[in-house]
Formats: C-alpha cells, structure tokens, sequence
C-alpha cells in the first residue's frame, strides 16, 4: 500500500517553488516494509531491479516538470498587466512633536453666592426685599422679633443703675444717721445684757404676774359663759341698728324734707342780703369812706353764708333723692354683725376660744416664772454675741467701706455691662444685613415663620464680574499662568477669560487641578462652559491616514511601503512597485489620521487606500 503512495506522489508547490522529494526519503520506508515481509532470496534480486527503475523514473519526471515550470514562468506581458492594482501613497515626513486640544467644561458662578441666615433662631417678623431685588451692602434684608430680648435688657439695665448706687454708697461711707442708728442699737443690746447679768427688775416680775391674772380672769370667763347683762347690752344694741335700718328702708319724712327746704330758702335771702352790703362796702372801701377791715368782713360773711348754702341743698337733695342702696346695705351688715354677736353669746364660748385662752395663760406663766428663776447663762452668753455683733457693725461704719467690697461691687456692675453687651450683639442680630452688594436670587420664607440657626432665609447673588471653576490635568496646567487671557466657549460665542488663579492642591476625585477663570458679568451664573487648551508632545513619528493601518501578526498594526521590485528581469511599465508591509506603533490618532513610528524612513511611500486588497510582495502601480 505505502509503495504505491510513493509511486503515485506528486512534486508539490510551496511559494512557487518546487519541492522534490529525495531518493532517500522515498526508500526509508519501503525498506521498512521490505525487512518485515523477508521475502525469498530469489525474490529480492527482483525487488532490486524494480526499485531502481522506479527511482530513475521519477527523476526524470522531475527534471521534466522543473523544464516546462521554468518555461511557463517566463512573463506575458499582455496577460500579466491587467493584474496589477493601481493604489495611491504618500511620502512621509518625520515629525518631532504634535499638539493635542481638549476642551474642559466649568459652571460658571458669582464671586459670591450666600445663604443667608441669622445665627440664632426667633420668629420671622419682618422681611425687606423681593427676589430680583438689589441690595447694597449693609441693606438690611429681614428681622426677628425682639421683645423678649428688650425686655431682658430692661432689667439688667435696671440692675446695673441699682449696683452704681450700691457703689456710689459704698464709695461713699456710711451716713452719720445710720452710724447713729447702729450706735444706738448697740446702747440697747447692751442694755439688755445688763439686764440680763443682774436679773428681772421686781416692777416687770409684777407687771407679768398681773398680766398672768388678767389672762387668768378672761379664761375664767369664758369658762363660765357670757353674763347675762353683756347679753342684753348686746340685744339692746342690735334693736338700735334695726331700728337705723328701718329708717333708712322706709326714706325720709315728708316734715324733715320741708323744714330742709325752708332752711335752704332763708340761707339764700341772708346770702342775698349779704352780697348786697359787700357791694355797698366795696363802693365805700373804693371811695375810702370805710376800713379794709370792715369791706373784708361783709366779704367774709357772704362767702359763710354761701358754705352753709351750699351745705343746705345738698342736705335737701339728699332726703329728696332718698336713702342710698348702699347706706341700706351698710346698716345690713352692721345688724348681721350685732345679731351674729348676740347669737354667740347666747349660744356660750366655743372650746376652741377656752383652748387658745388657756393657752395663753401657759404662756404667759412661763415667763412669770422664768423670770422668777433668773436669766440662764446661755441667753446671756446668746446676748453677749449679739452686743458684739452690732459692735462690728458700728466698728465697720466707723472705718468706712473696705477697698474689696468696693472693687467687688465694680466688678458686679462690669458683670451687668458685659450681660447688656451680649444683650446688644443679640439684637443687631436680630437684623439680617446684606454682607455685599448684589441681587436677591431666591427668598426661601416668609413672615411669620419660626426660623432655626443658620436656615436660609435668602440667597444673595454678587453683582460684578464672573468666575468659572474648570478642572484641568496637573500636566496641563504648566501652559497656564495667572492673569493671561484663555478663550472659553459659551454656546455658539466665544469669550476671553483672565485666569484670576490656579488652586495647588489635586482634587482626589476627579484627579485635577481647579483653574479659576474671570467673565464677563453678561453671563449668567450656571452657564455652562468649555475650555479649550492645546498641549504639544515631544515625540518622533509620522503622519499617517487611518484608511492605511491594517492589521498584522499577533494584533499589531502595520502598513504597505512601496519599494522598487525584487525581480529587475521583468519588462514592467513605469511606476510599478512591490509592496512590503512594515510593521507600526499607533502614538495618537486625531481625527482620519494617526501618528505612528515603526520601520518607516523619511520619504517612503505609504499606501494610502485599498490595503485589505494587497499581499506582501505584490506588484502594484503607484499612482501620483
């Protein structure tokens, strides 16, 4: 089987070449074959024969076959031209850097931008202005209600006044009616030591012991009860106010109420008479017939006589307008008041007055008798302390106020102030002030509202120029430098922006670093905006289109270079090339072109477009 392979094998080609399998390639195994079949001796001689024949057979095949390939191969112009591609390609140059632009995008705010709110809480009174408004510094904007805090600082303001004139009496010693006050209550303390030391006196043992008698006499009659003349001067009393009461119930007489008019209609024919002779007297003072004493005297009796008028009608008006509903219930009250007498005596002492009676007695039996015993030494040594208490009054009055007291009510009154202070920072405060000029943007309350710490209240926008907050690389930044002027695209506008600062600290998220841009106040804060920088790189490369990467071996990039044909003994036309792929690195790729280095040379010519239809080693026509 294995024989007949080799026989029927054919030369095979690889990359246009022929291969011809050897003599001794083609023996190995049928020699192999040939020691395990041991054939007989005679059948081996013609087993030799056959194999050399079939050896020079193929040989000659083979020098045969190379013979006509060789033949074919020779080129046919008109058959070989129309396969030759027609690509464009490029000369290369080398580049030493290349610039890159990014844009960066910022929100653009006011310089200042503030939540303003008071520092303590407090119910919203009042507030100022409306959003959109504008305010300048120092405006004030809202207010809390104060009332209570005034009226704290009324009362430390009055405590301050009431420690000023402690300190001003201080300052100024004691006076000499208070040192006298002190002195003479020393007189009496000592007076009372005395006492003490040389016991009661035999007039005060006798005026307690009747006063012990009298309280002994009372006791003795509320044990016994009322007696009975006190009851009937008691019932004798309360007829009497019945009787008022009647009286006043039943108005008065007719008779009483003429007689008053009478009366009052005499005083005023007198008063009449009298005013007639004060003029005469006055006509005879005035002519100087008469005294001052005698024109005084007609004078003084017309205004007697009008007094006792006077007295008369009100007299006469009272009984004609009758008895007041309260003299009724006055004298009511005064015949509930005898009656509730009455019935008390009649009814006997009640046990209580005996037990507080008796009480009494004891108390005033106990002093009876120790005044009998004599003083004790405790309460003679209790009024040694006292005398020598009021000594050390009187001694400090004397010596006038001590220097730490003083200081110590100076410090009192600094205290009050320092509160009054404190009391002053709470009600300006109370006023919310605009910290800078600018534009209300939003009003988060209204009045009415109890507003916590620190709770917004308003949002105050500063008026003025722009800033943006845009953030850049760190390897970015070096291009950069505070007060230049960068563009910044807004929309479809470009603007030019001073860059005001550059932060030094790395954001640890983003990895950035801010760059603080100034704009023009037109642009309205939360616009968005972007800004362009261009970073140039140094580094070697060449310009290529994308459309002429391909892919290479192990997932690399490469491209086509045209160079000259391998085989000069071609009769090609003019401007045909071989290609040879060179592989590439991709360094950055902006837009439809990249920039690569590899095995390139200035000035090679690099296949621009069709390279998925191009083999290494083709022949193509290169197309200027």
């Amino acid at each position: 089987m294995k024989e007949n392979n080799l026989l029927d094998s054919k030369p095979h080609e690889i990359n246009g070449k022929v291969e011809i399998l050897t003599e001794k390639m083609e023996t190995l195994p049928i020699q192999s074959e040939v020691t395990n079949f041991k054939p007989k001796v005679k059948d081996r001689k013609f087993l030799r024969v056959g194999l050399v024949l079939v050896t020079l057979g193929i040989a000659f095949g083979g020098l045969k076959f190379i013979q006509e390939r060789n033949i074919s191969a020779k080129p046919n112009l008109e058959t070989t031209l129309p396969n030759i591609l027609s690509v464009q390609a490029i000369p290369i140059k080398l580049v030493n850097s290349y610039s890159v632009s990014q844009n960066y995008t910022g929100i653009v705010e006011a310089k200042r931008t503030s939540e303003l709110g008071f520092e303590q809480s407090g119910l919203l009174t009042s507030i100022y202005i409306e959003e959109g408004e504008e305010v300048t510094k120092g405006t004030a904007i809202a207010q809390l209600d104060t009332s209570q805090t005034k009226a704290q600082k009324a009362v430390l303001i009055a405590q301050k006044d009431r420690a000023i004139a402690t300190l001003k009496e201080l300052e100024n010693g004691a006076r000499p009616e208070v040192i006298a006050a002190t002195r003479a209550s020393l007189a009496q303390e000592q007076a009372k030591l005395r006492e003490l030391q040389t016991g009661p006196r035999p007039e005060v043992i006798a005026a307690t012991r009747a006063s012990l008698l009298q309280e002994q006499a009372k006791l003795q009659e509320l044990q016994t009860g009322p007696r009975p003349e006190v009851i009937a001067a008691t019932r004798a009393s309360l007829l009497q106010e019945q009787a008022k009461l009647q009286e006043l119930q039943t108005g008065p007489r007719t008779e009483d109420i003429e007689v008053a008019r009478s009366g009052v209609l005499d005083l005023e024919e007198q008063l009449n008479l009298a005013r007639l002779q004060e003029k005469r007297r006055e006509e005879l003072y005035t002519e100087g017939a008469i005294s001052q004493e005698q024109f005084d005297e007609a004078s003084t009796q017309a205004d007697t006589l009008q007094a006792r008028l006077e007295q008369a009608k009100s007299e006469l008006e009272k009984l004609e307008t009758g008895t007041r509903r309260e003299q009724v219930e006055a004298q009511q009250a005064r015949v509930g008041q005898a009656q509730s007498q009455l019935d008390e005596l009649i009814a006997g002492t009640r046990r209580e007055q005996i037990e507080a009676q008796r009480a009494r007695v004891g108390q005033v039996q106990s002093q009876l008798d120790e005044l009998i015993a004599g003083t004790r030494s405790e309460q003679i040594e209790a009024q040694r302390a006292r005398v020598g208490q009021v000594q050390s009054q009187l001694d400090e009055l004397i010596a006038g106020t001590r220097r730490e007291q003083i200081e110590a009510q100076q410090a009192e009154i600094r205290r009050f102030e320092a509160q009054i202070s404190e009391i002053d920072v709470v009600l300006r405060k109370s006023t919310l002030f605009a910290p800078f000029s600018g534009t209300v943007s939003v009003r988060h309350l209204d009045e009415g509202v109890v507003v916590n710490a620190g709770q917004g209240v308003v949002r105050l926008v500063e008026g003025g120029e722009r800033k943006v907050r845009v953030g850049v690389p760190p390897a970015n930044t070096s291009s950069l430098r505070v007060g230049t002027q960068q563009e910044v695209r807004v929309g479809d506008r470009i603007y030019n922006a001073r860059v005001l600062s550059i932060l030094p600290e790395v954001d640890s998220m983003t990895r950035t670093q801010s760059v603080i841009l100034a704009l023009p106040q037109s642009i309205a804060p939360g616009t968005v905006v972007r800004l362009g920088l261009n970073q140039t790189y140094e580094m070697e490369g060449y310009w290529l289109p994308t459309s002429a990467l391909v892919w290479g071996e192990r997932g690399l990039l490469a491209s086509y270079a045209l160079v000259p044909p391998s085989q000069s003994d071609l009769d090609l036309p003019a401007g045909t090339y071989q290609t040879e792929k060179r592989m590439v690195e991709v360094l950055h790729t902006e837009g439809d072109r990249s920039l690569v280095r590899g095995v390139l040379q200035p000035g090679d010519l690099v296949v621009t477009n069709g390279t998925n239809q191009l083999a290494p080693g083709q022949l193509v026509r290169y197309l200027q």
